[in-house]
């Protein structure tokens, strides 16, 4: 399936991943959004947590939640590159993980049910802003799923107070609310990421909640610790 000069690997917490040594890495986003999302689903009770990964990478998000979470899960992981979609199924398969991934396009995918749960790390930085790199193209720049799209696929695919979770670079919250909520998805919970408790936040992790009309509630910030 690979060459062995291909993959590197990475341990965290008690999971072991493989990554392409020339494609965009995971990094703190990944994880304090995964975080974020089982802080917040651990207190909802569902008979069962039906979610949708839109975006897999190399699978690390969809790998921490099917430990992080409680009860019983069905989980299900969309990547459009093919390349990380075979690494996603290769480190579901080796971390023990019972997660469908799916490689293609979330724009034209029509699936025969209906998710509670919506969690992505999309691409985050506009078409135009900054030079484009072949290394992390798509992971870094909306070239096939913008914001706009994302909120939009997220609402049609959620049940009634279904969730979607994300996480956006700080500089984007403005467009990142509006566009949520003008598809009915209420933003609910917000916090906000930071590398010291001097610095400013890099990126916040953001919950919405689909035809509800909860107050948005900042939850205290996250401060990394080296």
């Amino acid at each position: 399936m690979f060459q062995e000069y291909e993959l590197e690997e990475t341990k965290i917490f008690d999971v072991s991943i493989f990554q392409l040594k020339d494609k965009w890495k995971f990094s703190d986003d990944s994880i304090f959004l995964a975080k974020f999302t089982a802080e917040i689903e651990n207190k909802i009770e569902d008979k069962k947590k039906k979610l949708l990964e839109i975006g897999s990478g190399c699978g690390i998000i969809t790998i921490l939640l099917s430990r992080w979470l409680k009860g019983e899960k069905f989980l299900v992981s969309v990547e459009i590159d093919k390349k990380m979609a075979l690494v996603s199924g290769l480190n579901y398969k080796n971390n023990n993980v019972k997660a469908h991934i799916i490689c293609g396009d979330i724009k034209q995918i029509n699936f025969k049910q209906k998710f509670n749960i919506v969690v992505s790390n999309p691409p985050y930085l506009p078409r135009g802003e900054g030079k484009i790199s072949k290394k992390s193209d798509i992971a870094k720049w909306e070239i096939h799923l913008d914001l706009k799209t994302l909120a939009k696929i997220s609402s049609n695919i959620l049940e009634k107070e279904g969730r979607v979770y994300v996480v956006y670079p700080s500089f984007r919250l403005g467009e990142v609310l509006s566009n949520f909520y003008k598809v009915g998805l209420k933003p609910v919970f917000l916090k906000f990421f930071h590398h010291s408790p001097l610095s400013k936040s890099d990126f916040f992790a953001l919950m919405c909640q689909k035809d509800v009309k909860h107050k948005t509630e900042v939850l205290p910030p996250f401060f990394k610790v080296e």
